[in-house]
């Protein structure tokens, strides 16, 4: 649910409030030896937050779900169960209240990086249900053919909605997959036919005031960034600016009005991969500069508060992943960087997920080489 501002962003630069502190590293346990991921990442309360993802069972080598709790003094691994498949991931968690909470992701036949431009291997959609202090299945009805699920996001506790992809039976192009929550059972609902089409974010403002983005193609290729508004009675598709020969892909988006909505991802082009945002104002879509040098950056997260508008993602600097945190500042989004890792970054770092209390306090999750990661800052 994305109603976390107490005022609204509107086009003025001069309505944003500079940033106050800076990026905190907050101990997070890594109950894997070996490979420990946070995707998705949400605060559902003063001092509750819930991270989801994936860690890799040491014994047998399965990828399994990772759930973590802040309790407002420290981060722990709560136990969640295991899907219909040998290889599990938790995309993205929501929740109405630190009692009322949902997460997603999918149930594969062989371990996947969600950030793959493949589809899962035989994948089904997991969705748990939780009440605060455990985690259980909760029975989806399913879409034919494989199908994985990306993102979600509560409007209520009756209304809820989760995006993906899926692949008929006898297909070999991808549609998007758009599930609701009717207080009962998640089901699909109706998607437009646009091809190809894998669905990566979801916000919902009110009932009838919702976005999903993603992509049409491949991205590298010929991809096209997508993005999908539900006015209460049908999603369509709306017009978004592009460059000529640029293929383009978004991955995450976040409300903040009926009049005013954040998208980000990347753009490929002559090999390159650069950060791309988008802001709706007023009814039209615009692109919003990045200021970054670094190569190979994008954005995987985008969250607004009511100091401003923040992103997340990585960049490559000789040929490893690196942490990347922005912030718009009026005009454009420029960097404001979590700290750097204490020793040589040999596996890496990302941020993939990015929330906010209600307060502004942003907190945002990844990994540091094989091990969780988890900031905060003080807006």
């Amino acid at each position: 649910m994305t109603p976390l501002l107490t005022v609204a962003l509107t086009g003025a630069a001069a309505l944003l409030v500079a940033p106050t502190g800076a990026w905190d590293v907050v101990p997070s346990p890594s109950p894997s030896r070996s490979s420990n991921l946070l995707r998705g990442v949400a605060a559902v309360g003063a001092d509750t937050v819930w991270s989801v993802g994936n860690q890799r069972d040491d014994t047998t080598g399965r990828q399994r779900t990772l759930t973590q709790r802040w309790n407002g003094a420290v981060w722990q691994t709560v136990a969640s169960p295991a899907g219909e498949n040998e290889h599990d991931t938790l995309t993205a968690v929501s929740g109405v209240s630190p009692t009322d909470l949902w997460a997603v992701g999918f149930s594969a036949r062989s371990a996947f990086d969600p950030d793959s431009l493949l589809d899962p291997d035989g994948a089904r959609p997991l969705i748990l249900r939780g009440d605060g202090l455990r985690w259980t299945p909760w029975p989806v009805t399913k879409p034919g053919g494989v199908a994985h699920l990306a993102a979600v996001d509560m409007v209520g506790s009756r209304d809820g909605w989760a995006v993906g992809s899926h692949l008929p039976e006898g297909s070999a192009v991808p549609q998007g997959l758009i599930m609701r929550w009717n207080g009962s059972v998640w089901a699909p609902a109706p998607a437009p036919d646009l091809g190809p089409v894998h669905l990566t974010g979801v916000s919902a403002n009110h009932a009838d005031d919702v976005w999903a983005v993603g992509y049409r193609g491949v991205p590298g290729d010929a991809a096209e960034a997508v993005a999908l508004h539900w006015d209460g009675l049908r999603w369509g598709q709306h017009e978004l600016p592009a460059d000529g020969g640029v293929s383009s892909a978004l991955f995450s988006v976040a409300t903040v009005s009926d009049q005013e909505v954040w998208a980000v991802g990347y753009t490929w082009s002559a090999g390159k991969r650069l950060a791309f945002a988008l802001r709706r104002i007023d009814g039209a879509w615009q692109r919003i500069p990045v200021s970054v040098i670094e190569e190979g950056t994008q954005f995987r997260g985008v969250v607004a508060v009511a100091t401003g508008v923040w992103a997340v993602g990585y960049y490559v600097a000789e040929g490893v992943d690196n942490a990347l945190a922005m912030t718009f500042d009026g005009t454009s989004f420029v960097k404001r960087q979590p700290p750097a890792p204490g020793t040589y970054n040999h596996g890496g770092t990302a941020v993939t997920g990015i929330t906010a209390t209600r307060a502004g306090e942003l907190w945002a999750v990844g990994c540091l080489g094989p091990n969780t990661r988890v900031l905060r800052r003080a807006t």
